[in-house]
């Protein structure tokens, strides 16, 4: 069973990782998000996804829909254990079989159901 929910934005409590590769993210940048001051979070088992604006959920929707994804190999100036997108930082085997599909289910509710409101 999956939970969605979304949150007012504190920079206190919030990071964005998906606009840098940096592992530990970013402070929340609200002049880029379109969507209000929210960050939103959808939770599939153990794990939780959570962007700070619908274009990220699109983001990850789109990744997590397709079965093979290319690579993400990209320039990192040598520091590649701190350089990584989101989608490396991703949990071993969390796209893995009926999990993937569970997920992608989940996204597209939450999807449907922040844009409804």
């Amino acid at each position: 069973m999956s939970k969605h929910w979304k949150e007012r934005a504190d920079t206190d409590k919030h990071v964005d990782y998906m606009s840098t590769s940096h592992v530990g993210g970013i402070s929340i940048n609200f002049e880029g998000n379109k969507t209000g001051e929210w960050v939103y979070f959808v939770r599939v088992g153990s794990f939780t996804f959570q962007c700070v604006n619908l274009e990220q959920l699109d983001d990850m929707i789109e990744y997590v829909s397709h079965k093979v994804n290319p690579s993400t190999k990209a320039m990192n100036n040598g520091l590649e254990h701190y350089w990584q997108s989101w989608q490396e930082r991703l949990p071993k085997g969390l796209l893995k079989g009926p999990r993937r599909n569970k997920i992608l289910i989940a996204l597209l509710k939450a999807k449907a159901d922040f844009t409804s409101v």
